[in-house]
């Protein structure tokens, strides 16, 4: 940790303790070194919390481009999709993509893509 964080630390750390003490009086703050140790366990949650908000992301945008991808090739392979059709693949799960995506080779009909087994 640099000189400067840690200073910078502290004057953030008296300043939330003063705003705390003027806006609720006879209310127990912590000291400012309690208060230090809180915004370092805050910056670490908030560095998980970012990382996995990240993760996630990803994981959406990859679903979605995998259901618009399936949907591009039932479209071409079996005509236009209801919306019934395209709500299933909007609203599917990565295990359903995969295993609609792997019928779409092999299908003869829309009903053998959904359906729960294989004809």
């Amino acid at each position: 940790k640099s000189p400067f964080k840690q200073r910078l630390d502290r004057v953030l750390a008296h300043w939330v303790k003063y705003r705390l003490e003027s806006r609720m009086p006879g209310l127990a703050t912590p000291d400012a070194e309690e208060l230090t140790k809180g915004m370092h366990m805050l910056e670490t949650n908030i560095d998980r919390w970012e990382a996995q908000a990240i993760a996630k992301g990803v994981q959406q945008g990859m679903q979605r481009g995998e259901a618009f991808l399936l949907q591009r090739q039932l479209t071409r392979r079996f005509g236009e999709l209801s919306a019934a059709q395209q709500a299933k693949l909007a609203a599917a799960t990565p295990a359903q993509l995969e295993t609609w995506g792997d019928r779409v080779l092999d299908a003869s009909s829309l009903d053998e893509v959904f359906g729960d087994t294989r004809h």
